[in-house]
């Protein structure tokens, strides 16, 4: 059988269509992976039909975040004008929401899709596509009438599943309306990749042990329950075997939510494995409270570089109250300290554009931040309400957002605001200063602005890049080579974006696509 994988990314981070891949490419079936870009057109390319007709897959998954729900919707319209071919959905977006999907969809997946692919492979080959299928995780629709069956149990034996390739030899992009190879192309492959392709993103585990209120994950408990699954060391390394392979990847992009999920043990022995068989630099994700001296000490041995750490909020209430992350600012600040000590490259995340904060809470978190050990950098999240989460619950029925406003803004779009300019500049400009311009509005006057206005960009465009570049020197060890090269990969995803691991130079223009298609394509946007 032959399976064609979609995502509408604007770049080549499609880790988890890459594990549906391998895992169907193990049992026998043929796999394409092809990444259309922000693909939000009124027609087909021609490209993109005589790829789909010289391939003739048997099935077409479309993988989606919940930004991608309208080109989505619009590419699984355009596909059915022109094939007869079942069309699968699945993805963050559809385990958040799936009945809405399946209104457009032949099929969703519903949770883990390793399996659930497959098996939607085998009962397409073996009973067609008229008989709903009995399969785990998969919902379906045959002539109007739904058909859903249970989720199946969270995959424990992660290490069951093939592991993901860096670059496989069957993964297409399409670019400048033409249909590429990036294997072949792979100065095609780097600009569509993230950090130029000088990183490999990967998943130790799956899981996340908080339930934050704003969080996906606050969602997927319900499904995945609140066990950490984990791959072995054995197969994290024979995983980063295959990729050092390739002489472009210059380090590793732990994604998990949380590495310190890991036990000392298993740390202890991924960072022996790591520095003897890997040694790149590598990044990880930590949480403020699982902060832990001795692990991150021996990562540090073993080639660690980066860290990003979630802050979200400096006000506690904002934190425990509204996003039910139960994390003390204190904690932040020993988490902060800790990992100054280490001269591993700091980078904290922060949640902006809040309904339920207020303007203390956000002068509050202006002055934390402020106090944080330097130097390190920060990144800002416009609060997105994702659907099925408590935050969006409670916000929809506060009548403060519509039900669908997550569909349409990227959370690095954040509002430009006084409060958040000022807090954007604040790691790299004196505690003074900040003392100085935090102020309630109020008590603002026109030299407050116009100074924080003129700051604003003279940072952007020269301190905090010269931060970046410098504490990215001293975690390489202060390598000016290795360095140059990693920055210079990096650059084009944006330094002061570097911790969205998601988001590329074109998502930056999905606001105008949006607009344009809803002028020119008004039912797209009807139920």
């Amino acid at each position: 059988m032959r399976l064609l994988l979609i995502s509408l990314q604007s770049n080549a981070y499609i880790t988890g269509l890459k594990y549906i891949a391998a895992n169907a490419r193990a049992h026998g079936h043929n796999v394409r992976l092809l990444l259309l870009p922000g693909y939000l057109e009124n027609k087909l390319s021609p490209a993109i039909e005589d790829f789909i007709l010289d391939y003739s897959p048997d099935l077409i998954g479309v993988g989606l975040m919940s930004i991608e729900f309208y080109p989505a919707k619009n590419l699984t319209r355009l596909l059915k004008e022109k094939f007869n071919i079942p069309v699968i959905w699945g993805g963050v977006h559809v385990i958040l929401n799936p009945e809405e999907c399946l209104k457009y969809a032949d099929y969703t997946c519903c949770a883990d899709g390793e399996r659930a692919v497959v098996s939607l492979l085998e009962h397409l080959r073996t009973k067609g596509r008229d008989i709903a299928p009995e399969i785990p995780n998969v919902w379906t629709r045959i002539n109007g009438q739904i058909s859903k069956q249970p989720i199946a149990l969270p995959e424990k034996d992660l290490d069951s599943l093939p592991f993901q390739e860096y670059l496989p030899d069957y993964f297409y992009g399409f670019h400048k309306e033409g249909i590429y190879n990036f294997a072949q192309n792979q100065r095609l492959f780097r600009k569509y990749a993230l950090y130029g392709g000088t990183c490999h993103m990967m998943l130790t585990t799956r899981g996340c042990p908080f339930k934050c209120a704003y969080c996906g994950n606050s969602a997927f408990m319900s499904i995945y329950g609140k066990n950490v699954r984990e791959r072995s060391v054995a197969n994290v390394i024979a995983e980063l075997k295959e990729v050092k392979k390739n002489p472009y990847v210059l380090y590793i992009n732990i994604q998990d939510d949380c590495f310190f999920a890991h036990n000392r043990e298993w740390i202890k022995e991924f960072c022996r494995e790591y520095k003897k068989h890997i040694n790149l630099p590598f990044l990880v994700r930590v949480i403020p409270t699982m902060m832990d001296r001795e692990k991150l000490f021996m990562l540090r041995g073993a080639g660690l570089s980066w860290i990003v750490m979630g802050i979200q909020s400096g006000s506690d209430r904002v934190n425990f109250e509204v996003y039910n992350r139960k994390i003390r600012f204190t904690s932040v600040e020993k988490a902060a300290g800790i990992i100054a000590e280490t001269s591993a490259a700091p980078f904290y995340e922060l949640i902006v554009d809040n309904p339920y904060e207020t303007e203390d809470e956000k002068r509050e978190t202006i002055t934390a931040v402020s106090q944080l050990k330097r130097p390190y950098t920060a990144s800002l999240a416009h609060l997105t309400f994702f659907p099925g989460t408590p935050l969006a619950e409670r916000a929809v029925k506060d009548n403060i957002v519509s039900p669908d406003a997550y569909l349409y803004r990227y959370i690095v779009k954040i509002d430009k605001t006084y409060l958040n300019k000022l807090l954007d500049i604040t790691p790299y400009i004196p505690k003074t200063l900040v003392k100085f311009l935090n102020k309630p509005e109020a008590s603002r006057r026109i030299t407050h602005q116009v100074l924080l206005n003129s700051l604003v960009p003279v940072i952007k465009r020269t301190i905090e890049p010269a931060v970046y570049f410098f504490i990215t020197t001293r975690a390489l060890d202060y390598n000016i080579s290795w360095t140059i090269r990693t920055v210079r990969g990096g650059w084009r995803s944006a330094i002061s974006r570097v911790i969205f691991n998601f988001l590329g130079k074109g998502d930056l223009k999905y606001d105008q696509k949006m607009e344009w298609a809803r002028k020119n394509m008004p039912a797209l946007f009807e139920n």
